[in-house]
């Protein structure tokens, strides 16, 4: 009987594979068995790779935080230097600052004993303007002047004291020779005829021409006195009798005429050498003595 032969069956490739893959474990499981000493070894040179690589970073960070480290201290070193100098500096800036201080102080002490002393100055200026005007005007008290009066060229001190004298008689007031102290014809003004100043020896005789004056052109208000009165040659002129006014009452009665000018039924005059105003007619008369009193008169 014949016999029948069988192929065997074939063997899987993972089967096949398992005992290879478990041959090499067992290969090196007995390898490292078999060398034990050699494997250890081998862990400890890797041990003391990694141990060396450590060392070596730490060494390196060390060395860098002692560079940071210097560098901290230069620039704290530069830092302390710069604030020295900026002390320093302050210090002198704050030393300028009180020495400038002193002396503003100083001058601001010197400023008020200026303004004291002009104060006080202006004080005695007043004072000695006032005492210079009653001088003045007790001076002028037997004064008085003939304005707009023609001149002549044949004039001279005789014929002034004549041309008075007229005066004294179309006003009906006596005037001898011996009355007049001085006589004269002040500087010539353009275009105008300049004024005669007369002094007389006492100051009732000047006033009584004054008045008298005022009197014969308020008598005679279409004829006031005027040089045909006085016989002069050449055209009629009005003639005008005023009181001789120191510089500042001349001043102070420009001013009140001005005033007067703009505003309605105000008036002004004049009287021993003083000048006087009234607001309105029939009010209070005011006297002027310097020329804030004008400011005054507007507020009230």
């Amino acid at each position: 009987m014949a016999t029948t032969q069988r192929t065997p069956p074939e063997k899987s490739t993972q089967t096949l594979l398992k005992p290879t893959l478990l041959t090499q474990e067992s290969d090196t499981a007995s390898d490292c068995i078999g060398s034990e000493t050699e494997c250890v070894g081998q862990r400890n040179i890797t041990r003391r790779y990694k141990r060396g690589y450590d060392e070596s970073m730490l060494n390196e960070l060390k060395d860098m935080l002692a560079d940071v480290q210097l560098q901290q201290k230069s620039q704290a070193s530069k830092f302390n230097e710069e604030m020295q100098k900026l002390m320093q500096q302050n210090a002198k800036i704050t030393e300028s600052i009180q020495y400038m201080s002193d002396k503003y102080d100083e001058v601001l002490r010197q400023l008020q004993q200026t303004k004291s002393e002009n104060s006080a100055f202006k004080t005695q200026i007043k004072t000695l303007e006032q005492k210079l005007e009653t001088f003045e005007r007790n001076s002028k008290a037997s004064t008085l002047e003939l304005k707009n009066v023609p001149e002549s060229n044949s004039e001279d001190t005789s014929a002034l004291i004549e041309l008075v004298r007229s005066v004294g008689d179309v006003l009906n007031v006596k005037v001898l020779d011996t009355d007049i102290r001085t006589i004269y014809r002040t500087k010539k003004i353009p275009n105008k005829s300049a004024p005669i100043i007369v002094e007389f020896s006492s100051n009732s005789i000047k006033e009584n021409i004054i008045m008298s004056s005022k009197k014969y052109n308020k008598d005679k208000n279409n004829e006031k006195l005027n040089s045909t009165h006085l016989k002069l040659i050449g055209e009629k002129k009005p003639i005008f009798i005023a009181e001789s006014l120191t510089t500042c009452g001349r001043k102070l009665y420009y001013m009140a005429r001005q005033y007067v000018k703009n505003h309605r039924g105000a008036s002004c005059w004049t009287a021993y050498g003083r000048v006087y105003m009234r607001q309105k007619e029939g009010g209070p008369s005011i006297l002027i003595s310097r020329e804030e009193d004008f400011f005054e008169l507007k507020t009230q």
